[in-house]
């Protein structure tokens, strides 16, 4: 009897078992890669908290080294162009900031497939991870929803200034 009642765990726990092997990107595999991969779309993987803090002090911009990658770094990012994409590019560039400001004390709590990271008080940015083992940015969860409208309102206002010719 004993025999038999292994043998029926065993065939029910191999059963669950596809066979298939995973391997999740090691840019995504936890939330730190995550921020970590972020920073180097901009080319600052490697930069320290004092440089990236002279350079927002100093208002210089922070270009996007690779955009692929980039985009990569968010679940729910947006279309590539036109105003929405202005928009969720924004509301990116908002989760960028708050974490370069905040990347030697971001504070980084797991709670299942959920990951919060506060870079700051006030500020929590939220991370899932997929059925790939990858940890992904949220930005509807990320980005106050007035910080979301404002980005829209800008790309609106961009676009309508594009189709009438104004360019400066």
């Amino acid at each position: 009897m004993r025999l038999f009642l292994c043998a029926s765990v065993m065939a029910a726990v191999l059963g669950a078992c596809d066979g298939a092997t995973r391997t999740t990107d090691a840019r995504f595999s936890t939330p730190e890669h995550t921020v970590r991969t972020l920073m180097g779309s901009y080319g600052l993987a490697d930069a320290t908290q004092e440089q990236i803090r002279e350079r927002m002090a100093g208002h210089d911009r922070f270009e996007i080294q690779s955009r692929s990658t980039f985009r990569e770094c968010f679940e729910d990012m947006g279309p590539t162009s036109g105003t929405a994409g202005a928009a969720s590019e924004g509301a990116a560039g908002f989760v960028f900031g708050a974490l370069a400001a905040g990347r030697d004390e971001l504070e980084i709590a797991l709670h299942g497939d959920r990951a919060t990271i506060v870079p700051r008080q006030g500020v929590e940015i939220v991370m899932h991870r997929g059925e790939d083992g990858a940890y992904r940015i949220v930005l509807a969860e990320s980005v106050p929803a007035e910080v979301r409208a404002r980005m829209a309102s800008l790309a609106q206002h961009a676009d309508d200034r594009l189709r009438r010719g104004i360019t400066e």
